[in-house]
């Protein structure tokens, strides 16, 4: 993308992030249609993650290993809010936020540079009862983790509408699996119906939290409000905080084997453009009422290979090595680009931060406060 190209989508993308667009239009064929169909994918490598070419791609801990750029004619690519990555990375899930799962094969380097996507398919989410999700108030599918049993995985769904939490079986076979509902407390169906519950961790086996499942709101009450977060199940179910920095919304989490937590944060305004950030939180203190601050790894703006960042994934490669996977949500917007980037962590020391009691929900701890931007 050329930087009058990018300079462009900075004002014409005002509307394009938080603008409900109109639904599409189906045939009674296809509204009736489940089940995984091919989907063609065009792939173009991103070499730098900087657009003026740096001589080196370490960025602080993390060590750039590549991306790439998809684009496709489907009337069903794009929006891609939530993602997994299995198999060491060469296969992939993700989830649309018009409630459309994307599976696919990942051509990469033996350390996880991907190469090419392949033999991509996609197919709507099903309801509990078998109905398209895409016609629910729970379409608005947002975030993907991995929980359930080692004899059974589920694929952990988060959505916003009026926010809630579903699970699906890991292995999807035809694309027909149905939702289960799982419970979750009350007071998060009273959220900002755009603003609700964009990601969703599930606690590994070494976590003290093992199993809970972690679930984070994109925003507060307003910009400048601390962003609350849930721990669901386990001994220390309850309500945390995540300190609020910048006009950042908080798009996704992922658990680093460490057992600490990695937040993605995308920023966009008029007056800062477009940026992203990656903050690890403390997972020896995931626990009610602790406020976190955490550390930040990553901060970057347009003069890099970003888009509207806002999907996070975790795994091992070949190596051992810790590799970052991030996936861009481009609104179906020709303005902007459904970018893949990968990166590995070179420093997987735990980030350790004393405990911090959380203010009151209503207490604003930034600037007096200021009509938002987007």
């Amino acid at each position: 993308m050329k930087l009058s190209r990018r300079t462009l989508l900075v004002g014409a993308a005002t509307s394009a992030i938080t603008a409900v667009t109109a639904p599409l239009t189906f045939g009674i064929c296809e509204a009736q249609q489940s089940g995984f169909q091919p989907m063609k994918v065009r792939s173009k490598q991103i070499n730098f993650f900087k657009f003026s070419a740096a001589q080196s791609e370490q960025y602080g801990p993390l060590l750039f290993l590549g991306g790439l750029e998809l684009s496709s004619s489907h009337r069903h690519f794009g929006g891609y809010s939530g993602l997994l990555t299995l198999k060491n990375g060469s296969n992939i899930i993700a989830v649309s936020d018009r409630g459309h799962w994307l599976r696919a094969r990942l051509s990469q380097s033996a350390r996880g540079k991907p190469l090419k996507l392949l033999e991509a398919e996609t197919a709507p989410l099903l309801g509990s009862k078998g109905q398209l999700l895409k016609r629910t108030s729970r379409a608005d599918t947002e975030g993907l983790s991995i929980g359930g049993s080692p004899s059974s995985p589920r694929i952990v769904v988060s959505h916003e509408g009026k926010g809630g939490l579903m699970s699906y079986p890991l292995h999807l076979k035809t694309g027909e699996e149905r939702a289960k509902h799982l419970l979750i407390p009350k007071e998060i169906r009273g959220l900002a119906r755009n603003k609700s519950l964009e990601s969703v961790a599930v606690a590994p086996p070494t976590s003290p939290l093992s199993g809970a499942i972690i679930t984070i709101a994109e925003r507060g009450k307003s910009l400048e409000h601390n962003r609350p977060a849930w721990i669901i199940g386990g001994p220390q179910a309850g309500k945390f905080w995540i300190q609020q920095q910048g006009n950042y919304d908080i798009t996704d989490a992922a658990f680093l084997p460490n057992g600490d937590l990695l937040i993605l944060e995308r920023l966009f305004s008029l007056s800062e453009g477009i940026g992203m950030r990656l903050r690890q939180l403390d997972g020896s203190n995931l626990r009610p009422d602790h406020l976190h601050t955490g550390k930040t790894l990553l901060t970057a703006d347009f003069s890099y290979q970003i888009d509207n960042m806002e999907a996070l994934s975790i795994h091992r490669n070949a190596y051992g090595e810790t590799v970052l996977s991030l996936m861009s949500d481009d609104n179906r917007s020709f303005l902007q680009r459904t970018v893949l980037l990968r990166f590995v962590l070179t420093n997987e020391e735990p980030f350790r931060e004393p405990f911090k009691r959380a203010p009151e929900e209503a207490k604003i701890i930034a600037k007096p406060r200021r009509k938002p931007t987007r």
